[in-house]
């Protein structure tokens, strides 16, 4: 596959990029450990510097009202037009040893995200619910995960996947039990990362470390394996007719030109 058909939309390249999510006009993303959150529609040239908090910030995206709401130190925040977080709840872990990591919004308006130790420590993942109608507090639903990505929730609505990513794998639970889980996919002495949805069902995993996006199907059968010219994918994106990545130059020593940078290809070039 040719892999010159990625186009960075980038103006430098991220620390920890991540959370790629669709938007009205276009996507937005974030520089996780920086606290950056950042917003661009195709054809309009750069992205745009929309929100920089001095806490992590996981991911972004709207709720059923238009409201903006983020994972971001160890709680969710409402991310305001002028720039400003309010928080909204947490879950009372230490942001010294502890930070967000990846979410999203589950069928029935709750939030779903993960939290990781990010201060060398022994590994101490878990997955939270923020349900903003059921009195607004956060509840632990599972822990033992030691970095939690996803989740993504399935279009029969009550199917969700997590990515166990320090162990290898991706975990298939439900909204209904989300303490009992099955493993939906393997990814053998690599790392699963960020994952999405397509319109077609097709769930798309970028695979941190390995440049490439793993597609599969509902039932986790492998589809395609997808190169991609930067070593950290960490979240993927389907847009209409194209296919954004972002990824993390974290941690190299030797960066290529594209790593840490977000990029987009048609998405018609990299499914056979």
């Amino acid at each position: 596959m040719d892999q010159t058909m990625w186009t960075p939309v980038s103006t430098h390249a991220l620390e920890l990029g991540e959370g790629l999510r669709r938007t009205p006009g276009g996507a937005r993303w974030v520089d996780l450990v920086n606290g950056e959150l950042y917003a661009w529609e195709p054809g309009s040239g750069t992205p745009v510097l929309t929100h920089r908090l001095a806490d992590p910030l996981g991911f972004a995206e709207e709720d059923s009202a238009g409201r903006l709401i983020g994972a971001a130190g160890t709680g969710v925040v409402e991310l305001l037009p002028d720039g400003t977080a309010v928080p909204l709840a947490g879950t009372g872990l230490d942001p010294a040893r502890y930070r967000v990591n990846d979410g999203a919004f589950a069928p029935d308006g709750s939030l779903w995200f993960g939290t990781m130790v990010h201060d060398g420590s022994e590994p101490d993942g878990a997955l939270w619910r923020w349900d903003p109608e059921g009195g607004g507090g956060v509840v632990q639903l599972r822990s033992g995960i030691p970095i939690p990505n996803g989740p993504v929730f399935l279009p029969d609505g009550h199917s969700v996947l997590i990515s166990d990513t320090d162990r290898g794998r991706i975990l298939r639970t439900t909204t209904a039990d989300p303490g009992a889980a099955e493993v939906f996919a393997r990814v053998p002495e690599e790392n699963p990362d960020g994952m999405h949805v397509d319109p077609s069902g097709r769930i798309w995993s970028a695979v941190w470390g390995a440049s490439r996006l793993d597609v599969y199907s509902e039932t986790g059968e492998r589809l395609a394996a997808v190169p991609v010219p930067v070593r950290q994918p960490t979240s993927v994106l389907v847009l209409d007719d194209q296919v954004l990545v972002a990824s993390a130059a974290a941690g190299l020593s030797d960066p290529g030109p594209l790593d840490g940078c977000t990029l987009t290809a048609p998405l018609s070039g990299l499914l056979p």
